[in-house]
């Protein structure tokens, strides 16, 4: 007779069958609905997937007196379920139960890292705010900066006074100057966009008698969405007839782990096989003609980062050589 044995892995669970009778079956039919009726409870409180703070603007820095939205984003299965939000600075509660709080107006105490919990459920990454006293502040994205991304650098002022011409530098080299744009924009940056960024700007005085230039700078790293792709081959010699299997190898960063990437190979330059989800290729049946010069290339899903293998030569041997060999 078939014996069912279930397992449970992050609630759900599988079921195998054994052709036996000596598997004794240890759960009970309550006992399985107990432990799927526990794993719902802690789905729909948000136990198992943890939130994230964001702001609204962007900016991880800004001036006092500046407006700063925080929103607990979280991406759930259950539709509607009821949530009671709970925020936290620096590790202490602070007042607010909805999924907003917001800072109309910053002041230095609005400094600090916030967290948010849904429920009983995991309580997200500190994410820090900086409120500064300046004239003239630069503001990068609070979230990471990845390959192909956009990036946005705002030079910014107080908002009572008035701001006259911005110039952008990298490295102390100028890079723009336009009037009376106060941002600079890369529509997909790449690892050699990271760098010492600074912008200075005219700001009028409050009695208007004239104006003054200040200056802020700030360091901007870029990540690497995927490590550079090797080609890996099975087996390590292919005798003519031989199956071949080809991976393309890559690294996506886990905080990226969604990102889609898409896979092609080349020998000797030409596609043998196009942009495919698969990071794998298979011959079936090798032959003399398929050896050469091997080389892969992944991309993103939106085709903003691509990046190629170095050359691997493959060479397909006839059968009489590996005849020879035993021999």
């Amino acid at each position: 007779m078939f014996m069912a044995f279930f397992v449970f892995l992050d609630c759900k669970v599988n079921v195998f069958a054994f052709q036996t009778e000596s598997l004794i079956f240890r759960m009970s039919l309550l006992n399985i609905v107990l432990w799927m009726w526990l794993c719902v409870i802690s789905s729909s409180i948000g136990g198992a997937i943890r939130p994230e703070v964001t702001f609204t603007p962007n900016w991880g820095n800004v001036l006092l007196g500046d407006e700063v939205t925080l929103t607990c984003n979280v991406m759930s299965t259950v539709p509607e379920e009821p949530r009671t939000y709970h925020w936290y600075k620096d590790g202490r509660t602070i007042y607010g139960d909805e999924q907003i709080v917001q800072i109309n107006s910053s002041a230095e105490w609005d400094e600090g890292d916030y967290q948010c919990q849904i429920n009983t459920g995991d309580i997200s990454d500190p994410v820090t705010l900086k409120v500064t006293n300046h004239y003239v502040l630069l503001q990068i994205p609070l979230s990471a900066i990845y390959e192909g991304d956009p990036l946005a650098l705002r030079c910014h002022h107080h908002k009572d006074l008035i701001g006259f011409q911005t110039i952008f530098y990298k490295n102390n080299e100028e890079i723009k100057s336009q009037f009376p744009d106060s941002e600079f924009r890369i529509q997909k940056v790449d690892l050699n966009t990271a760098g010492y960024y600074k912008c200075s700007k005219e700001i009028e005085s409050s009695d208007s008698s004239g104006s003054y230039e200040f200056s802020d700078e700030v360091s901007v790293s870029v990540k690497e969405l995927f490590s550079p792709p090797e080609i890996k081959v099975t087996p390590s010699r292919v005798i003519e007839g031989d199956k071949m299997t080809m991976r393309c190898h890559t690294r996506l960063d886990r905080l990226r782990g969604g990102t889609e990437l898409h896979f092609a190979f080349y020998r000797d330059g030409w596609t043998v096989r196009g942009y495919n989800v698969s990071d794998i290729y298979r011959v079936r049946s090798s032959q003399l003609e398929d050896s050469g010069k091997y080389t892969c290339e992944v991309r993103t899903a939106s085709n903003t980062v691509w990046k190629m293998s170095d050359e691997i030569y493959i060479q397909i041997y006839g059968e009489d050589v590996n005849l020879k060999e035993w021999l």
